[in-house]
C-alpha cells in the first residue's frame, strides 16, 4: 500500500478529479494549501515602482493537495494520470510524493491493509 500526496494548481483540480475518477481512483481527500517552491515568482506591482514593472520575491501560492491511498500496483497508473492532466511545462505544475504504508484498518469493519482500501 502507498500514500500519494499530489500538489497541483487549483485551476487543474476539476480536470484532475475527473481523470482520477475515470481511472477508478474515486476515494481521496482534498485540502486547500499555501506554499512555495524553491524559485522566486515574478509579478507586476502595477504602480510604477520598478522600471521594468516586475519584482522578484518568494511568496506563498495557493495550491490543492490531494491525498490518495492505493495498492502498490496502481502507483504508475495514478502518477501517469495526474501528470497527463497537470503537466504544462511551467514552474508550479505540481509535485507527487509517494510513501509506503505499513498498515491500514477500516474502523467500521476491522478490515486491514488492502481490504481496507476497497
Amino acid at each position: 500500500m502507498k500514500k500519494v500526496m499530489i500538489i497541483i494548481r487549483p485551476e487543474k483540480y476539476r480536470q484532475t478529479k475527473e481523470a482520477l475518477e475515470k481511472e477508478g481512483f474515486s476515494a481521496f481527500s482534498v485540502m486547500n494549501i499555501q506554499g512555495r517552491g524553491k524559485r522566486s515568482v515574478e509579478f507586476s506591482a502595477g504602480d510604477g515602482s520598478n522600471s521594468d514593472g516586475t519584482e522578484r520575491y518568494h511568496r506563498f501560492v495557493t495550491k490543492k493537495l490531494l491525498i490518495v491511498y492505493i495498492n502498490d500496483e496502481d502507483e504508475r497508473r495514478l502518477s501517469e494520470t495526474v501528470i497527463g492532466v497537470n503537466k504544462m511545462g511551467q514552474a508550479g505544475d505540481g509535485k507527487i510524493f509517494v510513501s509506503p504504508i505499513k498498515r491500514s484498518i477500516r474502523i467500521r469493519t476491522g478490515e486491514e491493509n488492502e481490504d481496507a482500501l476497497v
